[in-house]
């Protein structure tokens, strides 16, 4: 399979992908510059130019059947209002009024970020509760599991309510939120809930009663009346149980009106546009249908929020076995005066290999098993000199380059994030391939899944199993791991994977699902027993447990830059979904019983139990796990 030759007239992307093994170096530190902003979306396209006319006569009338359209698209007004942004003041009083509150260290300046690190963890980088940019005024105050699972918060009971009072009064609070000329809009509690299980427990439910861990409060930005999406305009409140505040997250600049400008995108142009963006996502049998078209602003968290039509469209495989998905994407209304993200923006850099030969050892002298009897106690032995990250974009990535560019903004929020990261080893991806089955089950796993720290894999998806190729086809399955040859994943199955991101719907299934399953057990336990074999010294895996919106380039970036700053990986997985996707609305289950409505974009996660905490840093070989615990965001 050889990459396709972009489209005929496409526009170069405002800024270049990443790097990697086998291919050219060159552009993978488009990002480290000390920009207005760290938060710049890789796949956008400078479309000023582009008559989209011409796009709506040059598409099959076949690829249009495949395009079903039971949304309209609306009329744009007259005139509509630009905002400019600038950098909010910083929060530094506010966080570490909360800090303190908790008994955590105020922030800290270390190199280019303030810190805050508290007495968790296994390395230091587990120890990151907080930080903050001088320069930008974004800031994240991590929640922590290690602590949220002691018995003295798990006991608590919560009245949503309450925790919602609390979370008003921060965003009420101008050093944290600064009044403009926008409006906040603050959410409904998302809950985060926990259950455990020790490996051989009895069969009849033997994991612990789900219990809430802590509530996600997100607020969320309107402009004129409008709803905001992108990089910018998030803030965050986490409760614990005893109702004190365990996280905020702020990447929210201060706005002010800017000119009106006269909108130049008509509807039919704009129907015109949604159908190029889509086209390359609907065959093979899929089916998209548009079903939701809005204005709305675009903030790319730098200078401006920017008029844009974004549209939503779910996508059914043929596959019956594989989730629906939902996409989305965006128009703008009239000249972007920064980038604005593209489905079908020609990709830039380095491609993925299609070679089934695996990268050379001699090219990856980080990657050494750790010995069996070197094992430490929970964390393991701690990091090695780099952090090796493998992507595996989907078969389809030539004509669908949103496979590459979420791959690609995950690995440059890593390397941002990195950068500003005091004392971190680097981070680097030393296998950037395209996606096969065999990768994940079957022997060969070994130089591929298990031949790296962070591994990241891609949709579609369903409850324990994806494809990667198209929505449909060469499809590998989390039952089949420990079986075939496939020892599982970690360093007692002779590797060096610690964190796996399952960037795909449905994919985790959590205990409540089970528990609910339409024609299942009601057993909420047997969410765990596909995981054993995986976990062969694996820490995390990370996911959704409902179907998610994809590219979302946003959500990639903010995780990977989070991550790579340190704190708990789990917490700040489930922050970031919280704000980037907290609000996406609800669909009616086919997997649970009577098909009650569950909410889009709801992640799931499974964690050894020794690993609660720790950051994406901590990679150090263990034993295979005895203890799991499943955390999801309730419906």
């Amino acid at each position: 399979m050889k990459p396709a030759t972009p489209q005929s007239g496409a526009l170069p992307r405002a800024v270049a992908a990443s790097a990697t093994i086998g291919n050219d170096h060159a552009a993978r530190h488009m990002f480290v510059g000390r920009f207005a902003s760290r938060y710049v979306s890789v796949r956008a396209i400078s479309r000023n130019l582009i008559p989209l006319a011409i796009f709506a006569l040059v598409i099959p009338t076949s690829a249009m059947a495949q395009v079903e359209f039971t949304a309209t698209v609306p009329v744009a007004p007259d005139q509509i209002s630009l905002y400019k942004l600038a950098p909010s003041a910083a929060a530094n009083d506010f966080v570490n009024e909360k800090l303190t509150a908790v008994r955590l260290p105020q922030l800290k300046l270390e190199a280019n970020m303030l810190m805050s690190r508290g007495a968790t963890g296994e390395i230091d980088k587990d120890k990151v509760r907080a930080f903050a940019d001088p320069a930008t005024g974004d800031v994240h105050f991590i929640p922590n599991l290690r602590d949220l699972t002691a018995e003295t918060n798990l006991n608590k009971t919560v009245e949503p309510s309450a925790a919602l009072a609390i979370a008003k009064k921060a965003f009420a609070d101008a050093r944290f939120i600064p009044k403009d000329v926008t409006e906040l809009r603050v959410s409904d509690p998302i809950p985060v809930m926990g259950s455990s299980i020790a490996r051989g427990a009895p069969k009849n439910d033997g994991a612990s009663k789900p219990r809430l861990v802590m509530n996600l409060i997100p607020a969320y930005r309107y402009a004129g009346g409008l709803p905001v999406y992108g990089i910018g305009s998030h803030a965050l409140v986490s409760i614990a149980n005893d109702l004190s505040i365990t996280g905020v997250l702020r990447r929210w600049r201060t706005a002010t009106a800017g000119d009106k400008i006269k909108p130049t995108m008509t509807a039919e142009r704009a129907k015109a546009d949604i159908l190029r963006q889509l086209t390359p996502y609907a065959k093979g049998g899929t089916h998209a249908n548009v079903d939701k078209i809005i204005l709305a602003y675009y903030d790319g968290n730098a200078n401006y929020l920017q008029p844009v039509y974004r549209f939503e469209a779910l996508l059914t495989p043929a596959k019956k076995s594989i989730s629906p998905i939902k996409i989305a994407g965006y128009v703008p209304l009239g000249k972007a005066l920064e980038p604005i993200p593209d489905l079908v923006a020609a990709p830039t850099g380095p491609t993925p290999s299609t070679s089934s030969v695996p990268p050379k050892a001699a090219a990856q002298p980080q990657l050494k098993t750790v010995a069996l009897t070197a094992m430490a106690t929970p964390g393991g032995i701690g990091g090695p000199p780099m952090i090796s990250v493998g992507e595996f974009a989907n078969q389809d990535w030539p004509t669908s380059s949103a496979y590459l560019e979420m791959a690609n903004n995950f690995l440059v929020g890593l390397e941002n994030g990195n950068k500003f990261s005091p004392a971190a080893p680097p981070i680097s991806r030393t296998i950037w391939w395209s996606a096969y089955s065999w990768q994940v089950n079957g022997p060969q796993s070994k130089d591929w899944m298990n031949a790296v720290n962070v591994a990241y894999t891609e949709p579609h998806g369903d409850w324990l199993s994806n494809s990667t190729l198209s929505d449909n086809a060469d499809v590998w399955s989390i039952q089949n791991i420990g079986t075939g040859g496939n020892p599982g994943f970690g360093a007692a199955a002779g590797g060096v994977l610690a964190t796996w991101v399952i960037m795909s719907c449905e994919v985790v299934p959590s205990y409540y699902d089970r528990a609910n399953e339409a024609g299942g057990t009601d057993v909420g336990s047997t969410a765990f027993d596909a995981w054993w074999p995986v976990f062969q010294g694996l820490h995390n895996v990370l996911g959704f447990r409902t179907i998610m919106h994809y590219p979302n380039d946003a959500l990639q970036y903010a995780f990977g830059f989070d991550a790579a700053l340190g704190g708990d990986v789990n917490a700040a997985w489930f922050d970031e979904v919280a704000v980037h996707a907290g609000n996406y609305g609800t669909y009616p289950s086919q997997h649970l019983m009577g098909s009650p409505q569950v909410t889009y974009d709801r992640a799931s996660t499974m964690i050894d139990g020794r690993d609660l905490g720790q950051s994406i840093y901590s990679v150090g070989g263990q034993t295979a796990s005895t203890q799991l615990w499943n955390f999801w965001m309730s419906n």
